[in-house]
């Protein structure tokens, strides 16, 4: 079956440089170490946790986690840095598909707001990101390579004349991240209401009339990427467990 060109690509570890000198099996147990330390500080808060925990939610030795990582603050790093590692991963793949800018923008707000619901490895990231004042230079590393990223497809859609001539990159970039970080709040504290994917699918339905000139916007289809599926959990913690993405 031949792929679509909104599928959604979904995480995988990116540790190649981290885990170089690092046989198969210790490669397996830092990732453990990581996802269990991710997950906790994901539910509970970075300060909070503790490094009892991350061993015992590992399934580890206090001896196997120093051997890789030499305090807590090493552990929350090595999170932050599989974030943006894999991060880029994803962001090649997108290159790699050969979309027009508009449609790649598209999937790469699809990614990363997958990976927000869904990838362990980024929930905690996050958190440690937000709680961590050490981390605070990372933070705008992620933030402004999110918007450098939309900038670029925006400015490259431009010259391709498929977005209007007034359209301005830098201001719609700020506008769509400012979205997701609200959206990302309000389906936080209304589990109840619509999922953060949902949101965002309708931000961009509401943006793309306005933004998207008729030579591109006559072309696409508007129903069946409306019906594309929405991130499966599932299919990101297969990937993280066993180390590849799903067919």
């Amino acid at each position: 079956m031949t792929p679509a060109w909104f599928d959604l690509p979904v995480s995988r570890w990116s540790d190649q440089v981290a885990t170089a000198s690092l046989q198969a099996r210790a490669r397996a147990t830092r990732r453990e170490l990581l996802l269990a330390a991710a997950r906790r500080f994901a539910v509970q808060g970075y300060h909070p946790t503790s490094l009892s925990q991350v061993v015992a939610d590992g399934g580890r030795t206090k001896g196997a986690l120093f051997f890789h990582f030499e305090n807590k603050s090493a552990l929350g790093w090595a999170v932050v840095d599989e974030v943006h590692s894999s991060w880029d991963d994803i962001l090649a793949r997108i290159r790699a598909r050969g979309l027009d800018p508009l449609r790649a923008l598209l999937v790469l707000y699809d990614a990363q707001i997958g990976r927000l619901m869904h990838d362990p490895i980024v929930m905690g990231g996050v958190r440690v990101l937000r709680e961590d004042p050490a981390m605070q230079a990372d933070r705008h590393k992620w933030v402004d390579g999110w918007r450098t990223d939309t900038e670029v497809l925006l400015a490259q859609a431009c010259a391709d004349g498929i977005v209007g001539a007034g359209t301005d990159p830098a201001s719609v970039s700020s506008t769509l991240l400012s979205t997701v970080v609200g959206h990302h709040y309000l389906s936080e504290v209304q589990p109840d209401g619509p999922s953060l994917w949902e949101r965002m699918t309708g931000t961009w339905l509401a943006l793309l009339p306005t933004l998207a000139r008729a030579c591109w916007s006559d072309h696409w289809s508007t129903p069946e990427w409306v019906a594309r599926p929405a991130p499966d959990a599932a299919a990101y913690e297969c990937a993280r467990r066993d180390g590849t993405e799903p067919a």
